[in-house]
């Protein structure tokens, strides 16, 4: 139920955000919110407290992002509280932007290393992916030590699992059954 909600009000905000042409903007802003109420759990708790009278909160967001949101997302925030539904703020805004990523055809590609890639790397890893998803890729890197080597990409539901510890794994199964056969 809560994520078909999250999901109604993120395509009302992407549809009004296409009209006015901000998209780019309004998804920043939304991110912008919900990584600082998340980095702060003081005011997560105040926002989810169901005692607090949705004005204080009204209020407290307003002063807290005074100057850094436009009116259109002021507002939206605002009727969310309005509604009982500012608990869901953090689900719309990855409902708007996988919507977003669909529209302007970005696939978001996580990437998980032992070590930061290089620019080289993360541009030659995005232009191959590229290719083979026919969208643009924009990579979310992660960092794994205990992956040995190798990459691991999640893709659009899918695992590219070429990991040093997978090959190792893969190994001993050869391995295991050839010792098998050979007894």
């Amino acid at each position: 139920m809560l994520s078909q909600l999250a999901q109604t009000y993120a395509q009302a905000i992407y549809e009004l955000a296409v009209q006015r042409k901000m998209l780019d903007a309004v998804q920043a802003q939304l991110e912008l919110v919900t990584t600082a109420v998340a980095a702060h759990p003081d005011l997560r708790g105040f926002l989810e407290h169901p005692l607090v009278p949705p004005q204080a909160k009204k209020d407290t967001m307003t002063k807290i992002f005074a100057g850094e949101l436009t009116d259109f997302v002021s507002n939206f925030l605002l009727l969310l509280i309005d509604k009982g539904r500012e608990t869901i703020l953090p689900a719309i805004v990855r409902q708007y932007v996988d919507i977003a990523n669909k529209a302007r055809n970005i696939t978001v590609a996580e990437v998980i290393t032992v070590k930061p890639l290089t620019p080289e790397q993360s541009r030659l890893l995005a232009d191959k992916l590229s290719q083979v998803t026919g969208s643009r890729i924009v990579l979310k890197p992660a960092i794994d030590e205990q992956i040995l080597g190798g990459v691991i990409v999640k893709l659009g539901g899918k695992l590219i699992d070429a990991s040093l510890v997978r090959q190792l794994q893969s190994l001993k199964t050869v391995l295991a059954a050839r010792e098998q056969t050979a007894v």
